[in-house]
């Protein structure tokens, strides 16, 4: 064992300010020339930005202008806010002038009533291209203007753009305040929305955050106390890393007088019972499909895991073996609570994990596959998942110290997508949004990459196989840091595949990356194993040396044990966390 090094979950960054999310604000401060601010609140009264405007300097005109336009209007002085509107067209030489001035132009149609043409107005804005001040600013217009007309048509295309820009806003918010009411807004807004035409959202949306709003704005109607709690709980296990859920998970509310940092990294030791003894020479009950469609690449790689582990402890455990695929789970569990089995490990398909855990197991268990719902106490899970090695490779990505990743994924694989949602859900607890481009097949790869902004990012995480990462990986500057998961490698070291991809950092397993009797062995029995089969073999030889060493983890929480997997430890509510190794490919190992 060793002392734990970089952690899979990100810690937030301590900020020394909050933004404000209001358009608007008055107080008795001071306006200094070096620190003008476009859209920051409003401090001063209107004559203090009279004055600051009328002994600004030609560098700072233009903003002193556009401080001193949006002090009138919020002040409801609209002719001086035309007038100042109009020298402002006069004035904006810059995109980003010009986009800063359709802003205060079209606050002050709203302020009119005319709603429409506000929205036509911000409809030319580019804000993408803003500081984050501004994009603050606009988004909070754009979900005013919106929900102000939909109010006005019942038109629900405008109340999703208003639900839309305002959670948009949680990629700005530092305070948890800010996010609780952001959050709180967001639901208001939807719910808003009837029934029928929420559902009809919920069936047709494509992003899995928005999904989540969408499916708690429908059980948050509803009008069953008892009922609603069940859903919630449900949709918290549902959509684990929704930015909901974590809020109520982190038991962040709009009271919490703790900065999100110190809420997250409260990290809950695990409960003494869910810590188990086992010792050389018990007995094992080993849980799997070893007949039927997932034996040859589930069953059997988890098998010769087991078995290769406690031969190499030369444990003299006792292993029995249960088919899952021929006998049922809830007479396995009957069985197994019923004789002299220490320790469960698996299953490792999830409907058979669920009915483990549903069937009142009593042994301690290490399970392949994230449990869904209530799980025994003394229950440890490997998460083999591609959310979580989404969220491995974000962790290592912020922890090189990249703010503006970038994801290249195939469109329409299932687990490309999963793996971008932990890949953005992590980043997200940083308040970074990455961009993501998409491609349809290798043989269309470079068209529908060809307008992806490669050269605005400063690393480009790559959820391809292994042929496809190596055309992409030669479409992207040199100069940007590449990153990749076990997804892109085959396992073989120093091949022509391996060299293709020179230069771009690989977390894998260590056994992968590292040539062992071990790994030939497996190569000769699986020679086409792919790396879901590499990553169960290995789980299930680390969930016998896991098993071994449970309480000397528990003793220290920053201890970890050197896994095939990679450095495991101790993670929350029963997850075995497993940090995999990172190296950078076509260097020789």
């Amino acid at each position: 064992m060793k002392k734990k090094s970089v952690g899979i979950k990100l810690r937030l960054c301590a900020m020394a300010t909050a933004i404000a999310f209001t358009l608007s604000a008055c107080s008795t401060t001071s306006v200094t020339e070096k620190n003008v601010s476009a859209f920051g609140p409003l401090t001063l009264n209107l004559q203090d930005y009279e004055k600051a405007y009328a002994e600004s300097s030609s560098r700072n005109r233009f903003d002193n202008l556009i401080l001193l336009t949006r002090a009138q209007i919020a002040t409801n002085n609209t002719e001086s806010a035309i007038k100042s509107i109009d020298e402002l067209f006069a004035l904006a030489k810059t995109d980003l002038q010009k986009d800063e001035l359709s802003l205060v132009h079209a606050q002050l149609l709203q302020k009119q009533g005319q709603y429409n043409d506000a929205l036509h107005v911000l409809s030319s804005v580019n804000y993408n291209a803003m500081p984050a001040s501004d994009v603050i600013y606009f988004l909070k217009l754009n979900q005013n203007v919106n929900n102000l007309l939909f109010e006005k048509t019942k038109d629900v295309k405008y109340q999703i753009t208003a639900f839309k820009s305002e959670s948009a806003l949680l990629k700005y918010a530092t305070r948890t305040q800010d996010k609780q009411k952001i959050l709180d807004k967001s639901l208001s807004l939807l719910k808003a929305i009837d029934d029928t035409t929420l559902s009809s959202c919920l069936s047709n949306v494509k992003n899995d955050e928005d999904r989540g709003f969408y499916e708690y704005a429908i059980i948050d109607k509803s009008e069953n106390t008892l009922l609603k709690e069940q859903l919630i709980n449900s949709f918290m296990e549902k959509y684990p890393l929704h930015p909901l859920t974590l809020i109520k998970q982190q038991g962040i509310t709009a009271v919490d007088s703790r900065t999100p940092q110190e809420a997250l990294s409260a990290r809950a030791q695990p409960a003494e019972s869910a810590i188990f003894n086992f010792v050389d020479g018990d007995q094992i009950a080993v849980l799997l499909p070893l007949s039927g469609r997932f034996a040859k690449t589930i069953g059997e790689p988890a098998r010769m895991g087991i078995l290769s582990a406690l031969k190499d402890r030369q444990s003299k455990s006792k292993v029995i073996f249960y088919d899952t695929n021929k006998t049922n789970i809830s007479s396995i569990v009957s069985t197994v609570n019923g004789n002299s089995t220490t320790l469960v490990i698996g299953p490792i398909l999830k409907p058979e994990v669920n009915a483990l855990n549903q069937n009142g197991l009593k042994k301690p268990s290490i399970v392949l596959n994230a449990p869904e719902g209530n799980k025994p106490k003394n229950q440890w899970y490997f998460d083999l998942g591609p959310n979580y090695e989404g969220a491995v490779a974000a962790s290592k990505i912020y922890v090189d110290g990249y703010k503006n990743p970038l994801v290249i994924l195939k469109n329409g694989d299932n687990n490309s997508q999963r793996a971008l949602q932990g890949f953005a859900s992590n980043f997200a607890k940083v308040n970074i949004n990455p961009v993501t481009c998409g491609y349809t097949s290798s043989t269309s790869l470079k068209t529908d990459l060809s307008s992806c902004p490669l050269n605005s990012a400063d690393a480009v995480y790559i959820n391809a196989d292994a042929v496809d990462a190596v055309q992409i990986k030669g479409l992207i500057p040199s100069n940007i840091k590449v990153y990749l998961t076990d997804k892109s490698y085959l396992g073989v070291n120093n091949s022509s595949q391996e060299f293709a991809l020179k230069g771009a950092l690989l977390g894998d397993m260590p056994w992968v990356l590292t040539d062992s009797p071990l790994k030939d062995s497996f190569l000769k029995s699986m020679p086409k194993a792919n790396s879901q089969v590499q990553k169960i073999f290995s789980a299930a030889y680390d969930s016998v040396n896991f098993a071994y060493s449970i309480n000397a983890l528990s003793q220290n929480r920053n201890d970890v044990l050197h896994g095939l997997s990679g450095d495991i430890s101790l993670g929350e509510n029963g997850l075995i966390e497993s940090t995999p190794i990172w190296v950078e490919l076509g260097v020789l190992r």
